[in-house]
């Protein structure tokens, strides 16, 4: 999977809410359902700074506040020169393996085989957002998988001034 503009099209439920609707016997249960059973609220509040993630500007870039530290960010401008797209590439990089090393993802739940349909929702709603919070700039959304495993997927944007007065 390698995309520069997440679209997450393609949704199929995943394989523990299949089991879970299964197991109460009720096929019209629906992901509704299972936040509102297993007391979600406290995950999907926390999931909030994932999807929806504060931001700072700084030299002419945008970047996660969660990942931003000046002296880094000074850093990666020292050795990569003024290139800020590729800065910000690097600074915003969020690999999702990492997010979750905490999560066994071999289970028998195979979480660790929905990670990519979690890494384009969260691409799309990181170009959602961004976008309305930057009208002025372009957002590039980049959702990938790496194909030798190294990373799994990963979630990272960068920007660039709008082409046109009107975005």
């Amino acid at each position: 999977m390698s995309s520069i503009k997440p679209s997450w099209s393609e949704r199929e439920l995943p394989a523990f809410f299949k089991k879970w609707r299964t197991d109460w016997k009720n096929e019209d249960l629906d992901p509704d359902n299972y936040l509102d059973f297993e007391g979600g609220l406290r995950f999907v509040l926390a999931a909030a700074w994932l999807f929806c993630p504060e931001t700072v500007e700084y030299r002419g870039g945008v970047f996660l506040k969660e990942r931003f530290r000046q002296s880094t960010v000074d850093d990666w401008f020292t050795k990569l020169g003024e290139d800020r797209n590729r800065i910000e590439v690097v600074v915003n990089h969020v690999e999702l393996w990492g997010t979750f090393n905490n999560t066994p993802l071999t289970d028998d739940d195979h979480l660790g085989e929905e990670l990519p349909q979690l890494a384009l929702a969260l691409g799309e709603c990181w170009q959602g957002i961004l976008s309305s919070r930057y009208p002025d700039r372009e957002i590039t959304v980049e959702v990938s998988d790496e194909e030798d495993g190294s990373y799994g997927p990963t979630v990272t944007f960068w920007t660039s001034p709008s082409a046109t007065p009107f975005g």
